[in-house]
């Protein structure tokens, strides 16, 4: 899932953008921003993947706003002026974008946007923002609001966020939600053990220790490695 964040201080073409992107399937919009102090807010609560960023705003310019990160999302500059495209791309924007989008122009940024949301996860830990590498997780389990990651690599991260909205952001296949509390890393599972009564062990080919599912969640993961 690729998670956006529409920045431009016209409501109407906020409106517009979100009707482009939401006939995307696989685009999640975070939110909508006018300012540029709103947008930095939206940024610090959210972690999108990618900026729709109008150059010229009300107060300031979508480069004034990159200027005052700590981390930049991918950016894409939607205006209607050509001629900042040199200083757009001489700060690495992925696309640069002219009023009125064309939805199949739009569609080729997609499309070279998605490896780059699909390949890392960026998320707040206990120990600050990081970036996650997906395919490395082996295990995800929820914990009220917020979630363990179980990885050879990670060493049990816990972050602040919830299984529903973190697997959003995965590829299926290969993770598949078990129960409404665990997604497994098919990729990862070297072999299951029945053990008593209706009780399945899962081992991983790391170093993660093996977990235990119920009929139904052994089920579910049964049909997704077939």
């Amino acid at each position: 899932m690729l998670r956006v964040l529409i920045v431009d201080d016209e409501a109407p073409a906020r409106r517009y953008m979100r009707r482009l992107l939401e006939a995307a399937p696989d685009v999640l919009i975070e939110g909508e921003a006018a300012t540029i102090d709103q947008a930095r807010k939206l940024i610090h609560a959210h972690r999108p993947d990618v900026i729709f960023l109008d150059i010229i705003l009300t107060q300031g310019t979508g480069f004034e706003l990159l200027e005052g990160l700590d981390r930049t999302p991918s950016v894409v500059f939607v205006t209607a002026h050509s001629n900042y495209a040199a200083q757009a791309f001489d700060i690495n924007a992925v696309d640069y974008l002219l009023k009125p989008v064309n939805p199949d122009r739009l569609a080729q940024t997609l499309n070279r946007l998605r490896p780059r949301a699909t390949d890392y996860l960026t998320t707040r830990t206990r120990t600050g923002t990081r970036q996650i590498k997906v395919r490395e997780l082996t295990v995800i389990q929820a914990e009220g609001d917020y979630v363990r990651l179980h990885s050879a690599a990670y060493a049990n991260e816990l972050i602040h966020i919830t299984l529903k909205r973190l697997a959003a952001q995965l590829p299926s296949p290969p993770f598949c939600p078990v129960s409404r509390s665990l997604i497994i890393n098919l990729d990862h599972i070297a072999h299951l053990a029945h053990r008593s009564g209706t009780q399945t062990e899962v081992n991983f080919i790391n170093s993660v220790t093996p977990v235990m599912l119920g009929r139904t969640a052994t089920l579910r993961l049964r049909r997704a490695m077939a």
